[in-house]
């Protein structure tokens, strides 16, 4: 009889995903022998298992937990020779799981602002000499110049990180009720009364959501950090290039059309 294939540790599938997307990498292992390079490959590892270990820990342990702790405690007032003093609900008992995913949107901003300024750190590093070099700014430097925000308070620049920054407000704030203001786009027609409830399975797509916002602003702050060199005077990128490269006419217009399409990957940050 064969037997069945052994359950996947997702240590090794997360290393394995993460390996697949820097063989496409151009030049990555180069990058690698860098200390820059070490040091912005170790944040990429570091984030992204803390990610997945939250995600791990919130799903598949403590609201399962809840939920058990919601039945065995509508099993023991069910069972109780005193149940006619309780006037309460099995929905009023699910509070405690709502409780439970609202304190993990805390948990979740939290563990955003930690990726966002180690990002910011290593990138910065990453591109230390260039900087100095050229005399360019930092990453937080340039943001604020160029696009007039904070980008550690940036987070209403996206529709993910708002939403959960604003949930993870109310609930440390406001006791979990949705009276901040202003009101955010989603919660626009709640009742003030209630505390926010929201189900795991819109927890789990929140988190997944934010998971590929990681993603994106990793592209997004790298490219930040490149685009003021290439916004130098030609003459003095020419300088850089390999002999072949400075004289060829198309370079300079490759370059422009770098430039054009760094800023459309950096169109959130014109909102």
């Amino acid at each position: 009889m064969k037997k069945p294939n052994p359950k996947y540790n997702p240590i090794d599938l997360l290393v394995e995903r993460l390996a697949d997307n820097f063989a496409k990498v151009k030049d990555f292992d180069k990058l690698q022998d860098s200390e820059e390079g070490k040091k912005l490959f170790d944040l990429i590892i570091k984030s992204t298992s803390e990610m997945e270990n939250f995600q791990t820990l919130f799903l598949n342990y403590y609201i399962p937990s809840a939920n058990r702790s919601i039945a065995d405690s509508w099993t023991q007032i069910s069972k109780s020779k005193y149940k006619h003093l309780f006037n309460i609900s099995k929905d009023e008992l699910k509070e405690n799981l709502y409780e439970t995913v609202r304190l993990g949107y805390v948990g979740l901003f939290h563990k955003y602002e930690s990726y966002l300024k180690a990002l910011i750190d290593a990138t910065n590093f990453l591109l230390k000499e260039l900087n100095e070099e050229n005399n360019l700014l930092t990453i937080e430097e340039y943001c604020k110049k160029k696009y007039k925000i904070n980008i550690f308070k940036s987070h209403d620049k996206f529709a993910i990180t708002s939403r959960i920054n604003y949930i993870s407000n109310c609930v440390k704030h406001w006791d979990g009720f949705p009276v901040k203001e202003p009101f955010h786009s989603d919660f626009l027609y709640v009742n003030r009364n209630e505390k926010i409830r929201i189900e795991k399975d819109i927890f789990k797509i929140d988190i997944d959501r934010l998971k590929s916002h990681c993603e994106l602003l990793m592209s997004q702050i790298i490219t930040i950090g490149f685009k003021q060199y290439f916004e130098l005077d030609y003459e003095i990128i020419k300088k850089g290039l390999k002999p072949e490269l400075k004289d060829s006419a198309k370079t300079k217009q490759k370059l422009e059309e770098v430039i054009k399409n760094f800023d459309f990957v950096l169109s959130d940050f014109e909102k």
